[in-house]
């Protein structure tokens, strides 16, 4: 009998800067979409029940709202772990997906020498990180506030200790979310949020790409509208702290909670796993899954069917590693 086996996927940012809404807009979208492939997700219990609060608050949201990312948000206290099975419509799930949250203190420079080795470990561990970019902080009066709420610093750091030693293919994903300002213009404001992380996360994007990592990481960049009905329009200079305040407004009155490219991460996450299916250099923690998948060609056609709709152009792009994909 052949046992479902797990892909595990890190989920690096601070504190609410937009994780579990990307989760959340990420399983609501491919509800939609995943007739195309003939698949579906299917969240464990205790994760669908946090997935389905979330939901219910980000279609709730009046037509103007401030957020402060990480001021007065109670952030979770302990590792969080997000389960989704994968499976074909109608059947058994054939890959589970373990998307890791934790406590965003766990990479503040206050962490213990303890949590920062649970989170080393757990990048290490992983087929994949995904890095969650609060866009506003990042484009908003020329980034000025974005070390204070992304802390692409800290994040650099974790990487530099998690990745010093990697000798195996893994798969790095930043997913600005909250730009729907920046996706709706057109291609030059996309092309300037483009830019902007390449700026910002120049220092990463440069380890990364050092010797032997450039050959093993594969990095690619996959803005998420995590709304698509409200953008970004005014920033309030923070009073007593660091964090400034952000104004939205919804892109019309009765605009409803609609998430675009959502998916996108997961295409992309899937499009390298089935990559790795004809690579002889297979990563131990994908052995067992890649050739489970060559057994069925029928899991491996859905798959590849899904993963055909990765984005490449308006902002979506593969910094590196395209042989990987």
């Amino acid at each position: 009998m052949i046992t479902m086996n797990e892909l595990k996927i890190t989920l690096l940012g601070p504190s609410a800067v937009g994780k579990t809404s990307l989760l959340t807009s990420m399983y609501e979208q491919f509800k939609r979409i995943s007739f195309q492939a003939n698949l579906q997700l299917i969240p464990e219990a205790e994760s669908h029940a946090i997935l389905k609060k979330r939901l219910k608050e980000l279609k709730s949201l009046t037509e103007t709202f401030k957020v402060q990312p990480g001021a007065g948000i109670p952030g979770s206290s302990e590792v969080r772990s997000f389960i989704f099975d994968l499976a074909e419509q109608d059947k058994k799930p054939f890959l589970r997906l373990n998307f890791y949250d934790y406590p965003g203190g766990y990479i503040s420079d206050k962490a213990s020498p303890n949590e920062r080795k649970f989170v080393r470990e757990l990048m290490n561990d992983a087929a994949a990180v995904v890095i969650a970019i609060d866009t506003p902080a990042l484009m908003m009066s020329k980034g000025k506030f974005n070390e204070y709420v992304n802390k692409p610093k800290q994040i650099t750091a974790m990487f530099k200790e998690a990745y010093q030693d990697i000798r195996e293919p893994r798969l790095v994903i930043f997913a600005p979310v909250k730009c729907e300002m920046e996706m709706t213009k057109g291609e030059r404001a996309a092309k300037q949020l483009l830019e902007r992380i390449k700026k910002e996360y120049a220092d990463l994007l440069n380890f990364l790409s050092s010797p032997p990592l450039n050959s093993q990481v594969a990095i690619a960049i996959t803005p998420v509208q995590t709304l698509g009905c409200v953008i970004c329009t005014t920033i309030e200079e923070p009073r007593n702290n660091y964090l400034p305040t952000f104004g939205f407004r919804k892109i019309s009155r009765n605009a409803e909670y609609n998430p675009v490219d959502n998916d996108q991460p997961l295409r992309y996450l899937l499009r390298f796993l089935l990559k790795m299916h004809h690579e002889e250099r297979t990563p131990k923690f994908l052995q067992a899954v890649v050739s489970w998948i060559g057994l069925d060609a029928h899991i491996k056609n859905a798959l590849t069917q899904f993963s055909k709709g990765c984005k490449n152009t308006a902002g979506f792009v593969v910094l590196q590693g395209r042989d990987l994909f």
